[in-house]
């Protein structure tokens, strides 16, 4: 629960600034970027520009730096520093390139919550980049566009996280993507039937 807190207390301002600044920086630099744009879109920008500082503050805060604030990474079990018997023999520099062993050790070593936290938690996480880039983006609305972009997301995300004392995991990367996907379901099969185009593209 303290690393819940730790990243609401970061994730939620981040989110309110990132959406407020983005709002008024396109206002004032970009007006040429909003003709053919509704207001409904631009709202939906300034949420996807919250939503990527979110992912900054939850995916690329280091290790060292969350211990430093007086929690105990070995008893949250966070980001897979603890004592994963499979883990501890998997290689050098905490990369797991094994597909579902680091879900199958949070089964079996790690509580419920814990359980959630880091397996539902990486799929609930992109689903809101799988609902966003469709209802933004008329040109991404196919499947295998929302399944190039989580990818490639997904695998930024672990590249930088090797360079700050995170871990790097391929299930990371495939849940995910899952994310990206059920997000994608749910405007292709519900959302997009609500809030249908009323007007012309933006460029961006």
């Amino acid at each position: 629960m303290k690393i819940f807190i730790f990243f609401a207390l970061r994730a939620i301002p981040a989110f309110i600034i990132t959406f407020i600044l983005f709002s008024l920086i396109r206002v004032k630099f970009f007006p040429h970027l909003k003709k053919g744009s509704s207001g409904f879109r631009e709202f939906l920008l300034s949420v996807l520009a919250g939503y990527i500082a979110v992912l900054f503050v939850l995916l690329f805060t280091p290790n060292s730096y969350i211990a430093q604030s007086g929690i105990n990474l070995t008893n949250e079990n966070f980001d897979f520093v603890g004592n994963f018997k499979d883990r501890m023999n998997s290689g050098a520099w905490g990369v797991n390139l094994v597909p579902f062993r680091t879900i199958l050790n949070y089964i079996k070593y790690s509580g419920i919550w814990h359980t959630f936290l880091n397996v539902a938690g990486n799929i609930i996480i992109f689903i809101p980049l799988g609902i966003l880039i469709p209802m933004i983006y008329k040109n991404y609305r196919n499947f295998k566009y929302i399944l190039r972009i989580s990818i490639s997301l997904s695998f930024f995300i672990e590249f930088i996280q090797f360079f700050i004392g995170r871990s790097v995991d391929i299930d990371d990367l495939m849940l995910n993507v899952v994310g990206g996907l059920l997000g994608y379901g749910i405007w292709k099969n519900y959302l997009r039937y609500k809030f249908p185009d009323k007007k012309r593209r933006a460029r961006v």
